[in-house]
């Protein structure tokens, strides 16, 4: 599956950069919505089926996931089979524009409000702390920089955690790109998984809870 991109920019000028990922984001977004419901639906089982054997070995885990929302994989299935396998799901709260993320404990009976952006967040739970963020993609490259929706929540929140959790991009292969360009503040993901499988960067083979660090003090990821 290739898509028509636009080529990257001649020059390494910040501003034909910035317009370049704009325009490849506007193209993988108008991609990604104009799936025909039987691909979306495979492709997304296949990312599923990733996704739950790789928290096989992290049952402990609290997974901090996200809404789907503009046709992404639905991730909700995988996530209750790891709450009945004792595990913990959270959510992101958004407390205001470039402001980082703080997340919320999560179960299927919480009760949700739109917040920032109009995206469902929990509500009346409380702040946990993480051990895997899920990262949607809109668009990645091997190195495994993220292109995403351009508000730079992802970065902001990692920019203030006190220790990074295990940080797991969710996307379709279609849209990796051989580069993304990234910024010079733009923090990679540790893992990949796509429907083609699992890529796993750095030392991200290590479970997120058998992490030396793993006796600090909790981060909620806020300021």
């Amino acid at each position: 599956m290739s898509l028509d991109l636009p080529a990257a920019p001649a020059t390494k000028d910040a501003k034909s950069q910035s317009e370049w990922r704009h325009a490849v984001r506007r193209a993988l977004l108008g991609w990604r919505s104009a799936l025909d419901a039987a691909t979306h639906h495979s492709l997304s089982n296949q990312i599923r089926a990733h996704f739950t054997a790789f928290l096989e070995s992290r049952a402990g885990a609290t997974v901090a996931f996200y809404w789907p929302i503009q046709n992404e994989i639905d991730l909700r299935p995988v996530i209750e089979t790891h709450l009945r396998a004792g595990g913990t799901a959270a959510l992101p709260v958004v407390p205001g524009k470039d402001q980082p993320m703080v997340f919320h404990d999560w179960t299927p009976e919480t009760k949700m409000a739109p917040g920032f952006a109009r995206i469902p967040e929990p509500q009346d739970t409380d702040p946990v702390a993480v051990d895997v963020l899920l990262a949607p993609l809109v668009g990645f490259d091997s190195a495994g920089y993220r292109l995403g929706y351009g508000g730079g929540f992802f970065d902001r929140t990692l920019a203030a955690v006190k220790r990074r959790p295990l940080v797991v991009g969710i996307g379709f292969d279609a849209t990796r790109l051989g580069t993304i360009l990234p910024h010079e503040y733009d923090v990679p993901v540790d893992v990949i998984i796509t429907d083609r499988g699992i890529q796993m960067l750095g030392d991200s083979l290590i479970a997120a809870e058998d992490k030396t660090d793993v006796s600090s003090s909790p981060c909620h990821l806020s300021s």
